[in-house]
């Protein structure tokens, strides 16, 4: 399949958005005044989903332990938009430990724009949890925040009468250029696609979203803290059915990230660091090879840019702050828009996380003083 008429068969068969996710992130830790204390935090987000402005599916985990004997873990999965998967656990004491296993929010999918509501399948959404204080009272904490995954199926959408006149027809005629001559009573869009010389035809979904997970944690010893988070990778697959070997005509993929920061509390110093996520995009067809574009940290991908149904792939970087006895690491996510001059349709963001750690130097100790000779 031609690429150009790949594309325009995407504008024609899909609905997108321009609404815009906001990324999660942490606070940076809290200052600690107390000589030796200190203070780790980690939070993100691997996948946010939104149809038509309703959030239809997130994964998100969030820790926090501290030099006071706490550590505290949430990690959740949420659908559409009230049912949630969540555990949060948390320990106070020296020796105290709370392991919370996974549990999952049952699938629902709310009230969506047509034709997507009746489309649309999704997995189940998942959180656990654990906390802990060992018997010298370090803390350490971790959770993992899972979406569920995403279907949208052909339904009825390729069997659909394309008619002479009709809006359909008119907005074919816009993508392709012309169109061959209708028959009286219209002809389905699969067979006017096939006409066309559109692979797309023969799709059995027209979008998956296989969902990784979003996993936080804190850990501490006599030497460091270390608070982390970091998302797996994702994909995204459009047109299955169309591409190369009965393949996907378009497969996102999106690499692992992860934020760091690190405290030693021997130097009282703090380190951060980030690994954006790395990002291509396959497009093949069942008459041509597979052809690979990276979209490089940083940048983004537009395709039908200039028209309203542009569909954006941006890659986000990360920062990181460093300061003294204090540091956060920030690693942007990135998002992906369908078609965003449509009303409605369908966001996701991926891979965002923050990590951060704050702490103060041990108080040096104090020398004995040295005893005097009595006196003669």
């Amino acid at each position: 399949m031609h690429r150009a008429a790949f594309a325009k068969l995407i504008g024609a068969i899909l609905i997108g958005s321009a609404a815009v996710i906001p990324l999660a992130t942490a606070a940076m830790a809290s200052t600690p005044t107390t000589p030796g204390s200190y203070q780790g935090s980690a939070s993100g987000d691997n996948l946010v989903v939104t149809v038509g402005g309703t959030k239809l599916t997130g994964g998100d985990s969030t820790v926090t332990d501290s030099s006071s004997s706490s550590a505290a873990g949430t990690g959740s999965g949420q659908l559409a938009p009230d049912v949630v998967g969540s555990q949060s656990a948390v320990a106070t004491a020296d020796g105290s430990t709370q392991n919370l296993p996974q549990v999952c929010a049952t699938p629902a999918v709310p009230s969506l724009p047509a034709p997507l509501g009746s489309l649309f399948t999704i997995g189940a959404a998942c959180g656990s949890a654990q906390a802990s204080v060992d018997p010298n009272g370090l803390p350490s904490s971790s959770a993992t925040g899972s979406a569920g995954d995403i279907g949208v199926g052909v339904g009825n959408l390729l069997t659909q009468v394309v008619t002479a006149g009709s809006p359909l027809a008119g907005t074919l005629t816009t993508l392709f250029g012309s169109l061959p001559t209708l028959p009286v009573g219209g002809v389905d869009l699969s067979t006017l696609l096939t006409q066309l010389g559109v692979s797309a035809a023969s799709t059995t979904s027209l979008l998956s979203v296989t969902a990784g997970s979003s996993t936080s944690s804190v850990t501490t010893d006599a030497s460091s803290v270390t608070a982390t988070s970091s998302a797996s990778g994702s994909t995204i697959d459009l047109l299955q059915g169309a591409g190369a070997g009965g393949g996907p005509a378009v497969s996102i993929s999106v690499g692992k990230a992860a934020a760091t920061a690190t405290f030693d509390r021997g130097t009282a110093t703090a380190t951060a660091s980030v690994n954006p996520a790395l990002v291509s995009v396959t497009v093949s067809s069942a008459l041509t090879p597979a052809q690979t574009i990276a979209v490089p940290v940083g940048s983004s991908y537009t395709a039908l840019a200039g028209t309203p149904l542009a569909s954006t792939i941006s890659v986000g970087s990360g920062t990181t702050t460093q300061s003294g006895a204090s540091a956060s690491a920030d690693a942007v996510g990135v998002s992906v828009d369908l078609l965003t001059g449509v009303d409605g349709g369908i966001d996701a963001d991926f891979s965002s996380g923050t990590a951060s750690v704050a702490g103060v130097a041990a108080a040096a100790p104090v020398a004995a003083a040295t005893p005097r000779p009595p006196p003669r």
